[in-house]
């Protein structure tokens, strides 16, 4: 799977070139087979606009300090969601703190937030370790997202069992029909 990364500066904590590499690493972890490609997020909506469909990542991963509504109007973050959604790849965003509903997210164009506070308890507990939290909110989150095509680890006995013939009214095999 390509996954181009893309976050913005997570402020008072993490430049974006230390939040890319923290969430290249935590993706590594998770998703190992996965192709990482890296942009500033600047330059990533006019990459998704101009890219052939062969040139295409599979995903998009962003992220900035706090989500909130403010992001997805007239920023970086909000343009790339956009030139995703236009271009139809899944937009995801790692943040420290998530303000903004499901909904209201996937309407900007992203298709999951994910907060590393939610992750590890505290806003306090995130900003003692940003580059750590972020990196293990990747691992995460790589582990849902990445690796969606051609994987071949998935070990079957953590896959969830499967159920059993489907209940179907009337009357069971070998049981007399009472209508009859």
């Amino acid at each position: 799977m390509r996954v181009l990364l893309a976050p913005d500066v997570f402020r008072g904590t993490l430049d974006a070139d230390r939040a890319a590499a923290a969430i290249a690493d935590g993706w590594t972890r998770g998703a190992p087979a996965d192709e990482l490609r890296r942009s500033p997020i600047g330059e990533a909506a006019h990459t998704l606009e101009t890219a052939g469909a062969d040139d295409l990542p599979d995903l998009v991963v962003t992220g900035e300090g706090s989500l909130e509504f403010r992001s997805l109007r007239d920023t970086a973050l909000a343009a790339l969601a956009a030139a995703a959604m236009a271009r139809s790849v899944p937009c995801i965003v790692l943040a420290g703190q998530v303000h903004v509903g499901p909904r209201v997210a996937f309407e900007a164009g992203i298709h999951g937030a994910y907060a590393a506070a939610a992750d590890v308890g505290s806003v306090e507990a995130s900003m003692a370790d940003p580059a750590g939290t972020l990196t293990t909110l990747a691992e995460g989150v790589a582990i849902h997202w990445g690796g969606r095509r051609g994987r071949t680890d998935v070990r079957p006995e953590l896959l969830p069992p499967t159920p059993g013939d489907p209940v179907v009214p009337g009357p069971r095999p070998g049981e007399d029909d009472p209508r009859e």
